[in-house]
């Protein structure tokens, strides 16, 4: 055998134990950066994927309201452009095993990672603001209020400010300032108003209303109007037992805040028509109490229409500057009106 020979049936032998070692070795290296590649990739992929770009600005909130998901709230932060994915927080939330989403609103500002966004959506506190309903405002009036100052959207409001027959808790809702978080529930914050009424009211209020044949809500009605006619605490009393004598001898109260209710006036005036407007509220018309309550009443009239004083006064009238004058005969509340609302004071 010559040597080509030889060296061409070497080359082509079986491989030797050291040359299998050496592509052991080879294939190993190239496993091993493909793994360390996988794991790179696996790691860009992850640190995109829970990327997070700060916010700031008016915008830099999510409101959470009732019924809202894990998927909807990751959409809202994606809509913002804080996450890479509109999926990002939500598997984030079930890496975590997140719990049930907390109603409110929540600020965004500073929050520079997934972990601090699911940490203040998780367990952080929501925004709360202060709100401040005046005495003598409607229902209708509150829940204008509330959506514009607190999030919470006012058909929410209306529909959980009603009993259980569906009537509307007029004149029940305590006017007063209120902490309320943004975006909340609407049935917390009713309950949390009726909880205050039930407080503030006087304890001998049922008592009050039966020495005068009353029912307590209609004692409230009473305070309602007592609010709406008055602006100085001082003429509350005296205008309830305006009101208790006037129902009393079963005189028509005729008092334009009741007509008011349901229908607006121009100027703070009505006209000879409009004053003859069909509404059981139109107490020119219809004798008694209105149906409901035309407000919510403060404590100062509240406690005047539980403890108004005896009199003999049945007309009373504002003075320009906002005091009441009382009459006992029709003949003395013309001449108020003739000296008062000419110009006097």
């Amino acid at each position: 055998m010559d040597e080509d020979t030889q060296n061409v049936h070497e080359v082509g032998g079986p491989p030797t134990a050291q040359s299998r070692r050496r592509m052991r070795v080879k294939a190993a290296r190239i496993i091993g950066v493909l793994l360390i590649l996988v794991i790179i990739a696996g790691a860009v992929a992850w640190v995109r994927f829970i990327h997070t770009v700060p916010v700031e600005g008016p915008t830099a909130y999510v409101d959470i309201r009732p019924g809202d998901s894990v998927t909807t709230l990751s959409q809202q932060v994606f809509a913002l452009g804080m996450t890479s994915s509109p999926q990002a927080l939500r598997w984030y939330w079930r890496l975590k095993r997140g719990g049930s989403l907390r109603e409110g609103r929540y600020a965004l500002k500073d929050v520079g990672s997934m972990e601090a966004l699911y940490q203040l959506l998780a367990s952080g506190p929501p925004l709360t603001v202060h709100v401040t309903f005046p005495e003598g405002y409607t229902v209708q009036q509150m829940a204008t209020r509330l959506q514009e100052q607190a999030g919470i959207s006012a058909a929410g409001f209306l529909k959980a400010a009603r009993d259980d027959q569906g009537k509307l808790l007029e004149g029940h809702l305590f006017p007063d300032t209120y902490d309320v978080l943004y975006a909340g529930d609407a049935a917390e914050v009713v309950a949390r108003m009726l909880g205050r009424f039930a407080d503030v009211l006087p304890s001998d209020w049922v008592a009050q209303a039966a020495k005068r044949g009353l029912t307590g809500d209609q004692l409230v009605r009473v305070a309602s109007i007592v609010e709406k006619e008055t602006k100085y605490d001082a003429d509350r009393p005296l205008v309830a037992s305006v009101i208790f004598n006037r129902l009393a001898k079963k005189m028509l109260l005729q008092l334009d805040t009741t007509l008011g209710y349901v229908l607006p006036s121009q100027g703070g005036f009505y006209t000879y028509a409009e004053l003859k407007y069909k509404s059981p509220y139109n107490t020119y018309l219809h004798a008694g109490l209105p149906p409901t309550s035309i407000c919510n009443p403060g404590l100062a009239s509240m406690n005047a229409a539980a403890h108004a004083p005896a009199s003999t006064y049945y007309y009373f009238l504002a003075k320009p500057d906002g005091h009441c004058v009382f009459a006992r005969t029709y003949a003395e509340h013309a001449r108020n009106i003739q000296l008062y609302l000419a110009g006097g004071s």
